[in-house]
């Protein structure tokens, strides 16, 4: 990963101290940016109940080597969890996938531009402020102008991925850009677990659109594979999940977690 030498200051030498003021910087940075409708966020150990009764399921439905996804990964840090919590049983690859990994970011002085892959706006920060929502959207609406812009002054852009450095340690870990509404074909039938963290709810999609997801998961699924999908209540520990297992081509339910996914009714009728 091409380190930035502005945007994320010192970002290798927080993973290796513990300095809280460079931690809470970092967490903040993944927290403001925007994906569609929804938020990057990353944080530890936030999945660690949800791992637990995956790794129930695994041990009780699987004997051979099975092939993981994570959705969602933000950062990727969970998936580095996850990692760890499943490290021990027969894992023979964890996919970690996210709408947006790559990032081009392009500096005018203080004003620094964050886009993906596709040109469009995840964030700004002025100052090694990130800017506030109302005013971030004004550069939102100008957003095709600006990348015009930058390549009419022949400013040139910074490539780097939204992921944590020290996921390059993880040799059985792929991470790729995908999108969960339009998922490419040769993922179809290939997973034997997914877990589906923070990316799909009410407050992000409208129901159609979720639908739309729910069909996705379950061309990516293969038959007797174990779907998780949790919310983490903004400001609380605990996550809200619920379990399925796919058989005949259905989503059965296994076990709710703290009340269970708002998605459960929607995972059972799609």
């Amino acid at each position: 990963m091409k380190k930035l030498n502005y945007f994320y200051t010192d970002i290798d030498s927080f993973f290796i101290s513990k300095k809280n003021t460079e931690k809470k910087r970092i967490l903040k940075i993944y927290s403001l940016l925007r994906v569609d409708n929804t938020f990057m966020t990353t944080a530890y150990n936030r999945m660690f109940d949800v791992n637990q009764i995956l790794k129930k399921y695994i041990k009780k439905f699987f004997t051979k080597k099975i092939v993981v996804c994570d959705f969602g990964i933000s950062s990727g840090q969970s998936t580095l969890e996850l990692y760890d919590d499943l490290i021990k049983l027969k894992i023979k690859k964890i996919y970690g996938f996210d709408k947006q990994i790559y990032l081009k970011i392009y500096r005018i002085k203080n004003l620094i531009f964050l886009f993906n892959s596709s040109n469009e706006l995840l964030m700004v920060e002025y100052k090694k402020h990130c800017l506030r929502y109302r005013y971030f959207l004004m550069f939102k609406k100008i957003e095709k102008f600006l990348v015009n812009l930058f390549n009419l002054f022949n400013i040139k852009s910074i490539k780097s991925e939204l992921l944590m450095p020290n996921l390059n340690r993880l040799d059985n870990c792929k991470f790729y850009e995908q999108d969960i509404f339009n998922i490419k074909k040769k993922y179809y039938n290939f997973f034997d677990v997914i877990r589906i963290s923070n990316l799909l709810n009410y407050s992000y999609f409208s129901e159609e659109k979720l639908k739309k997801a729910i069909l996705n998961i379950k061309k990516i699924s293969k038959e007797n594979c174990i779907i998780s999908i949790n919310r983490t209540p903004i400001n609380k520990k605990k996550n809200s999940a619920s379990f399925f297992i796919k058989k005949n081509g259905k989503f059965e339910l296994l076990e709710d977690l703290n009340g269970g996914s708002e998605l459960k009714k929607l995972m059972l009728m799609v």
